[in-house]
């Protein structure tokens, strides 16, 4: 690990809420060069689970430092740990595989999907592990107790990230190829509608704020923010290029737009979805994911030195009255 004193200004001013600040704290090196992917933050251990290569990488946040892998995956996309479980699952792109592993970390079952699984959900609401086959344009449902395929969804196009909304008992995914968003229904395992964008294209992270049923749809140089409820677009900001991952600070009612052009873009969603600055993060830092305790941003990227992967920690500095890290 190596601790960095920069300090990266969020390059507008927010006259009520001060100017929001980020401090690139953290960067831990994940060895050698690899496609790099999703990362998701686990709460209840507090590890970022990262997916590049041919494994899954697990990073304690708060010592900063790799404390385990999941290794022998062939293409990883992505991983959950679901702590109720005591089981984690990530997607084997080149093998058609849901991985299931337990918390030492070793693979206990390889379960087949359609073509191509990319992004996966824990659907809490159905006790379910989905996964988007972004080849297949399906969606493969896994019961967590038989860990047998329950349902597979024809959804149609190539598929991305995937977000619940267990008040209204569905899911959210993007399609990428047709530039829409589709809603599933959970209890019937059922497509329910599909939702255009408009003039955003090519939809790829996407996050939801199910307090006020917003989704934020990353798309190319666009976010487009959506009514949940009946799909309409309300606006599309203007991202970087290459975005691949979208998290949201529900706390703190902050979207971020992780690019591969090295820049997140900050928006918030009480100023009429409008962008509240940039952050400069690394180049190829086309994913993200947020710490809700401490209000931190990772990034995963992938770099072409010896250290090949990494992931950078961008912590809200004091000087943001409104995003005080928590210590």
């Amino acid at each position: 690990m190596r601790l960095l004193a920069l300090v990266l200004v969020v390059a507008s001013s927010l006259p009520a809420q001060g100017t929001l600040q980020f401090t690139q704290a953290k960067e831990v090196d994940l060895g050698a060069p690899a496609s790099c992917d999703y990362l998701t933050f686990d709460a209840s251990s507090r590890h970022l689970l990262i997916a590049h290569g041919t494994k899954i990488d697990i990073v304690d946040v708060d010592k900063g430092e790799k404390v385990g892998s999941v290794d022998g995956l062939e293409g990883a996309h992505g991983a959950v740990f679901v702590p109720e479980l005591k089981l984690g699952f990530a997607t084997s792109g080149r093998k058609n595989t849901l991985v299931v592993f337990d918390p030492a970390w070793k693979v206990t079952k390889e379960i087949a999907t359609g073509t191509g699984p990319d992004a996966l959900l824990w659907v809490s609401t159905a006790k379910e592990v989905w996964t988007m086959n972004h080849r297949a344009g399906t969606v493969t449902c896994v019961d967590s107790a038989s860990l047998e395929v329950k349902a597979t969804i024809e959804v149609g196009g190539t598929l991305e990230s995937a977000v619940e909304w267990p008040a209204k008992g569905l899911v959210f995914v993007n399609v990428e190829d047709k530039s829409l968003v589709a809603e599933i229904d959970i209890s019937k395992h059922a497509l329910v509608k599909k939702h255009e964008l408009g003039s955003a294209r090519s939809p790829t992270g996407l996050a939801l704020d199910t307090k006020n049923g917003t989704l934020f749809c990353g798309c190319d140089e666009k976010l487009a923010v959506l009514d949940a409820a009946n799909g309409k677009v309300l606006a599309t900001p203007a991202i970087g290029k290459g975005c691949d991952a979208v998290a949201f600070d529900a706390e703190k009612g902050l979207v971020f737009a992780s690019c591969a052009d090295g820049t997140t873009t900050v928006i918030r969603d009480s100023e009429g979805y409008a962008v509240a600055g940039k952050i400069d993060t690394v180049p190829r830092g086309k994913t993200c994911t947020l710490d809700p305790k401490s209000h931190v941003l990772w990034i995963a990227a992938r770099t072409m030195a010896k250290d090949g992967v990494r992931a950078v920690a961008f912590a809200p500095a004091s000087a943001a009255k409104d995003a005080d890290v928590k210590k």
